[in-house]
This record gives C-alpha cells, sequence and structure tokens, in this order.
C-alpha cells in the first residue's frame, strides 16, 4: 500500500501534526492504529511515566520494615523491599482477574494497577554493594544517590552515568574517572566544571573539547594541550597560571564559569551535537543511521521520535522513552531493554517480547495488561492462559477498547492504541523526567491532566551553620550540620567521600542541594526541541536546537568542521 503525508489534530493539544509514509510503514508492521496525539504531547506522557529520582520513607507492607522507595507514601498499593519482590514468596498472579468486557480496560488495569505490590526500587539490587540510596541503577558500590546509573565506585550524586570511579556531580555522562560538576562527558579523567568533552584529562571550565588535556576556561578546541581560555601557552607559562587560581572559594568558582560561558559565546556551536552518523536529526546522536527526531541515542538504527537510551544497539523503534540496550521493534514505551523485541505500550520491563500494556514485568512474553509479572507468558491482567485462549481474548480486548473507551480526568477518550493514560501514572509531575525538561508550574501540569507533589514542611529546617566561602574553613563539623539549599529551601547534607573529594581538589563546599544541583546540570544541555535557524557563516538554513532567539553563533556541520578542526 502506498502512503502520503496526513495532517492530524491532536487529540491532546488540539495542534496539528504530520503523519509520515515511513511512519505508516512502521505502524502496519507492528499493527497499531496510527497515532492520535502528536509527538511533543506523546513524549511529555512517556516522559511522566519516567520517575525515579525523588526518594521516600515508607513501610515494606511484606515485612513492616523501613525502606527507602521511590513511591511517595500517599501512592496507594503495596511496596515490597527489592529482595522480596525479586523472590518467589509472593505469586504476582494470585492478583489475576477476567476480563470484564462491561467495563473500559483502562479502568480495570487500574484497579490491577494499585493492588499488585511494586519493587521499591528499580535496581539489580544483587548488583548493589552499599549503594542503598541509588534508584534505577546496576553494578554500584559505595554509591550515593546514583540514579540511572550502569556500574559505578564510590560516586556520589550522578543522573544518567555509565562506568563511572570517584566522580561526582554529574550528568549524561560515561566513564569519567576524578571528575566533578559535569555534563555529556565521556572518557575523561580530573574533568572539572566542564560540558561536552571527549577524551580529555586536567580540564576546568571547559565546553566542547576532544583528546585534550592541562586546559582552563577553553571552548571548541581539537588536540590541544596547556589552553588558558583558548590562548596557547607552555607548559611552564599555564603551570605557572594555574597555581595562581584559587578553586577553594565559591565567590573565584562562579567568577570562572562566568568567564567560560563569555568566552564561549565567542565561538560557534556544531547545529547538531553528535558524530559518525548518517541520516539522522535531533540532538546528542552518534554512531547511528537513519534516526530522526531523537535525543541522546547511540549506535541505533531506524529510529524516530526516541530519547535517553543510555545503550544503543536499537533498532525499529518509534516513540521509545529511556534505555534501549539491544532492543527492537519498540513502540510508545518508557523504561525498557535488555534484549527486548516487539513490545507496546509498556512501563520499566526488560528481557521481554510480544508483550502490551506491562508495567514492571520482566523476562516474559505474550503477555496483555499485566503488572508485576516475571518469567511468564499467556497472561492477560495477570491471569494464565493457553496459547489459543490468550491470542483469541487479546484481539476481542483490542476491539471493545475502541467500543468502550476510557474517559480520563479531562474527558479524553483512550482505546487501543497509546500508552497508559497519565490518570494512572503514581509519580507527580514534578517528581518525573517531563519536568526536568519541560518545566511546568504547578497550574499549568494540573491543567494539562498531570498532578503535582507539594514539598513537605519538614524539609525546611533553618540551617545549622552558615557555609564558609572557601573550603580551607571547612571543618568536620560540617558532616553532622543541617544545610539550607539557596536555591530551593530545602536541606541537604554533606557526606564524608564528598568532603574528602572537595578538600583533596580544593573546591568549595555547594550552596544548592543535590537535586537542585542535578536540574541545573540538566538545564545545561541542549533542549529536545528543534528550530529552523540561519548557519552564522554560509546563511544555510539549519535545522538546530539553538532557537533562533538564543546568543550563541551557530554553523552548519560544514562550516563548522572548516573552523574548529
Amino acid at each position: 500500500m502506498e502512503y502520503k503525508n496526513e495532517t492530524k489534530n491532536c487529540q491532546n493539544c488540539k495542534n496539528e501534526f504530520v503523519i509520515k509514509p515511513d511512519d505508516f510503514g512502521f505502524y502496519e508492521q507492528m499493527k497499531v492504529p496510527p497515532p492520535v496525539w502528536c509527538p511533543q504531547c506523546r513524549l511529555l506522557r512517556r516522559m511522566a511515566w519516567y520517575g525515579y529520582r525523588i526518594l521516600y520513607k515508607r513501610k515494606c507492607d511484606f515485612t513492616g520494615e523501613n525502606i527507602i522507595t521511590f513511591y511517595h507514601p500517599s501512592v496507594p498499593g503495596k511496596i515490597y523491599k527489592q529482595d522480596i519482590w525479586w523472590s518467589d514468596k509472593w505469586d504476582p498472579k494470585s492478583y489475576g482477574r477476567d476480563y470484564d468486557f462491561s467495563k473500559p480496560f483502562f479502568e480495570q488495569y487500574k484497579e490491577l494497577f494499585e493492588e499488585v505490590p511494586k519493587a521499591s526500587l528499580n535496581t539489580e539490587y544483587t548488583t548493589m554493594i552499599n549503594s542503598e540510596y541509588c534508584n534505577a541503577a546496576s553494578f554500584q558500590k559505595n554509591g550515593y544517590l546514583c540514579f540511572k546509573h550502569i556500574t559505578g565506585e564510590d560516586s556520589a550524586y550522578t543522573n544518567v552515568a555509565l562506568n563511572t570511579k570517584d566522580s561526582l556531580d554529574l550528568a549524561y555522562s560515561s566513564n569519567p574517572e576524578l571528575c566533578y560538576e559535569i555534563v555529556d562527558v565521556r572518557n575523561s579523567f580530573q574533568t572539572f566544571f566542564s560540558q561536552d568533552c571527549e577524551n580529555c584529562h586536567s580540564v576546568y571550565f571547559s565546553r566542547d573539547l576532544v583528546n585534550c588535556g592541562d586546559c582552563f576556561g577553553c571552548t571548541s578546541l581539537r588536540n590541544k594541550n596547556y589552553c588558558l581560555f583558548n590562548k596557547q601557552l607552555t607548559r611552564e607559562e599555564y603551570l605557572k597560571k594555574i597555581k595562581e587560581f584559587d578553586l577553594g572559594s565559591m565567590k573565584n568558582v562562579l567568577e570562572f564559569k562566568r568567564k567560560a560561558y563569555l568566552l564561549s559565546l565567542d565561538y560557534p556551536r556544531r547545529a547538531t551535537l553528535g558524530r559518525n552518523n548518517l541520516n539522522v536529526s535531533g540532538e546528542y546522536i552518534y554512531n547511528s543511521k537513519n534516526v530522526h527526531d531523537a535525543y541522546f541515542v547511540s549506535d541505533s538504527e531506524n529510529i524516530r521520535y526516541s530519547q535517553l537510551f543510555l545503550k544503543g544497539k536499537t533498532h525499529n523503534c518509534y516513540d521509545f522513552t529511556a534505555f534501549g540496550s539491544s532492543s527492537e521493534w519498540i513502540y510508545e514505551v518508557t523504561w525498557m531493554g535488555l534484549n527486548t523485541s516487539n513490545v507496546k505500550f509498556g512501563i520499566w520491563g526488560y528481557r521481554n517480547h510480544h508483550t502490551e500494556y506491562t508495567f514492571g514485568c520482566h523476562g516474559s512474553a505474550y503477555l496483555f495488561g499485566c503488572v508485576g509479572l516475571n518469567k511468564a507468558e499467556y497472561c492477560v491482567f495477570n491471569k494464565q492462559y493457553s496459547k489459543e485462549e490468550y491470542f483469541s481474548l487479546v484481539e476481542k480486548i483490542k476491539k471493545q477498547m475502541e467500543k468502550i473507551p476510557f474517559i480520563d480526568r479531562r474527558g479524553l477518550k483512550h482505546g487501543y492504541g497509546g500508552q497508559i493514560p497519565i490518570d494512572l501514572c503514581p509519580y507527580a509531575y514534578n517528581e518525573s523526567t517531563a519536568f526536568e525538561f519541560f518545566p511546568l508550574t504547578k497550574e499549568e501540569a494540573i491543567a494539562k491532566g498531570f498532578t503535582w507533589r507539594d514539598p513537605d514542611s519538614r524539609e525546611y529546617l533553618p540551617a545549622s551553620i552558615i557555609i564558609p566561602d572557601h573550603i580551607k574553613d571547612v571543618t568536620d563539623d560540617i558532616l553532622k550540620a543541617i544545610l539550607k539549599c539557596l536555591a530551593c529551601g530545602k536541606n541537604y547534607q554533606i557526606i564524608q567521600k564528598e568532603l574528602q573529594f572537595l578538600r583533596r581538589f580544593n573546591f568549595p563546599i555547594p550552596h544548592d542541594c543535590p537535586l537542585c544541583r542535578d536540574r541545573n546540570r540538566i538545564k545545561q544541555l541542549n533542549p529536545m526541541q528543534t528550530y529552523k535557524r540561519s548557519c552564522g557563516k554560509c546563511n544555510i538554513v539549519i535545522e538546530t536546537s539553538y532557537s533562533p532567539d538564543r546568543p550563541e553563533i551557530v554553523y552548519c556541520e560544514k562550516c563548522y568542521q572548516q573552523e574548529v578542526y
């Protein structure tokens, strides 16, 4: 069948969006109807289901113990500690029930979703050593507040990281060692207060460096050493000058950040960040082919409307938010991966194939509308069926979903073909990844159908000490002190490994809490949105994440390479 571009109005925001011929081909292959929500609304919905960053204390409903979890105490349903949830001490199939064809699918799914116990944390708990305050993580040793983090040792305050060692306060970075306050840094050693750097060492306050060492306050350099604010020095000159800088003072650190940023505005930025690609569009795309409207995707092919693949090798996927890792034929899912194939409308699942509308199911196949199953197959609403019964029942349910759609709190209809409605989501908007990339006010979030979590007044105690400007004036008493974040007013603390690190490298005590520091780092990333603007050199029209009103100089890829390489 030959398809043509088709313009539709989004059921959610009412704006127009276009479905292209290749899109129709994918939907036909996946046996799903074309979407009725636009790409942006679909993205927000998926990212609102991606909550992992905010931790709470509540009791395990199996053992009665106090546990750390990312489910707020007010969220209905049972929460089991990790080792219990993954064990055979309970049976998720015991919650199975018959499908009622007189009621909407999602109305029944909500009842099952709230009854089946959930894991307190989504970590591979058997690989976690002395790292109980981490979530969405695996293979951590001595980790603290590490999130969406695969393999780390003696690290803290990380968000979306891979293979870290002795590093603190970083986001969207891989293979850093002894690094601090970095964003989008790869394969680097002793890199501090820097962004978009690769294969670097002994770098401070720098941006867009590749294969550089001993650079301070630099931008857009390749294969350089001993540069100070982009000025080439001799080794002796550089080391002498660096000794004059005192980074132990917060006042000085803020001034160097300001100076480095202003210098970076004098140098061109490339239209899109990425490398070794063929036929791609989006931002932070590496080693990929035929990838479009994507963000932080690597080693992948035939991808569209997808984001945040911590590991790549992902193929033939649309509307896929988070994780990836050797997965194919995925549509409208959040937090899926690890050898996953033909999965639709699911949330948090590994090693699955041929599943639809699942939450927290792993190592399973042929599931429809299930919660919390492990190594199961041919189940609907957690009830076991024969192979023949399963396929017959699923086809009947899909038809019924169109005849009796679920009506959400805003009056929108949800039949077969889209992600699980946000009405069922246990995470508030300001607890989710959606808030980090698309911040809304409480009123805006609620108007769009999301929920909101107001802070607990107990998080706002007065500070017990005043943080000295210089690290040399900080005593060990700070480890027992109550600190108050300058940005949000919440309380936080300094831990032992953090104090040791800051003293070792002569950096000041941070004045903001870990969450605010993390969200400030995420703000440094280029946004997920793309815009049309002109190349600052040749004037051709380019597609870029830099909006036309931003002050940066932006070049097309050809002009950028001529200028920088």
